[in-house]
């Protein structure tokens, strides 16, 4: 699905919202004309996020933004082939970002500009690579039905798979990623130790703990549906999704203990049309103004300027992965790990699955 948004929708959007978005004055050096091509994931949440992520760009600098979906290395590389990259900034997956890095597909991002704009002590080192800053990081949580199994549920992955101690139908995502990641932790390995996966450990431990998951979700969309319907007590689920639920009066809860992030990042195409441009509307989406509007819309995703936590409400600090209190035992996924070892775990992931 394809997501379009011009000048005009991207200030009605705006103008919708019930918080302020950064308004400075731009920078003369953050001028410019022309119109900017954003390839992002589309939808609704993604919609609704980018009056708060561009906020008045195109009104402050004269640059126009539109949007397309979804990203894709292999359409880039061709692209890149042919000589025509019809993207300025994409917003990669960590491993997608690596791959493209891998085919020489991406500019370095220019941080001496962003830092005309954000001063650098605000932005987490830990987002900041040469070719990718972060935009969200999205969960993977613990998340338990309060009415079957109570409102104190499970604090580790060990006690999430202990059918005595909690009993009740379990699921988990139908992928190798994060499911290994769990069942490691859930063998007593902790969140800092996690990488290198010793490959052999991890599926052992699926051999041990992989029988007691009643459902293995196929896709992040079934989340919602199961939750409704109350198909299962027990959940390794969406971080977003099950906020969401919480919040129109689901009865669950969540744990953010040993939670599993994995980053995206704004990249910016070699080739792009509009290299320069580009450059400075992904240093204006590292300013706090924007990335608090984004949390104040959706609250379980994490962002690059530490300082947009600032002033929150503690009702909303309390859905956030990236607040150090609950990002203090929690695991980033390592995209190069899976990068190099994907297609050696697929085979026996498949194999393992296809068994059952």
């Amino acid at each position: 699905m394809k997501s379009r948004f011009g000048l005009s929708a991207l200030v009605a959007l705006a103008m919708s919202l019930p918080i302020g978005l950064h308004a400075a004055e731009a920078p003369t050096e953050f001028k410019g004309t022309g119109k900017l091509v954003v390839n992002n994931w589309g939808g609704p949440t993604v919609e609704k996020m980018h009056a708060a992520w561009y906020g008045d760009f195109p009104k402050a600098t004269g640059i126009d933004v539109t949007f397309t979906s979804i990203p894709d290395v292999a359409k880039l590389k061709i692209m890149s082939q042919v000589g025509n990259v019809e993207w300025d900034v994409v917003d990669f997956e960590g491993a997608q970002m690596l791959q493209a890095m891998k085919d020489d597909l991406l500019e370095p991002i220019d941080y001496d500009l962003m830092y005309k704009l954000v001063p650098k002590d605000q932005l987490d080192p830990a987002q900041m690579t040469k070719y990718g800053i972060g935009s969200i990081a999205f969960g993977t949580i613990m998340a338990w039905n309060t009415e079957s199994v109570g409102k104190k549920g499970p604090a580790n992955w060990t006690e999430f798979f202990d059918k005595k101690a909690f009993p009740g139908r379990r699921a988990l995502y139908a992928r190798p990623k994060p499911t290994l990641e769990i069942m490691l932790m859930a063998d007593g390995v902790a969140p800092k130790d996690i990488y290198p996966i010793d490959i052999d450990r991890a599926f052992r431990a699926l051999a041990k703990f992989g029988p007691s998951v009643d459902l293995w979700v196929e896709k992040t969309s079934q989340w919602d549906v199961l939750i409704q319907n109350k198909e299962v007590d027990l959940m390794g689920s969406s971080l977003g999704r099950t906020v969401t639920q919480i919040d129109k009066g689901e009865p669950l809860a969540i744990n953010f203990n040993q939670s599993i992030m994995e980053q995206s990042f704004w990249t910016i195409p070699k080739g792009a049309p509009n290299v320069k441009d580009a450059q400075k509307l992904v240093a204006w989406m590292a300013q706090a103004e924007g990335e608090r509007a984004s949390l104040k819309l959706f609250p379980y995703y994490s962002v690059a300027n530490k300082t947009a936590y600032d002033g929150l409400p503690k009702e909303l600090l309390a859905k956030m992965p990236g607040t150090p209190e609950h990002s203090a035992n929690s695991l980033t996924i390592n995209a190069q790990w899976w990068l190099e070892h994907d297609a050696e775990v697929q085979t026996r992931w498949l194999s393992w699955l296809s068994s059952r």
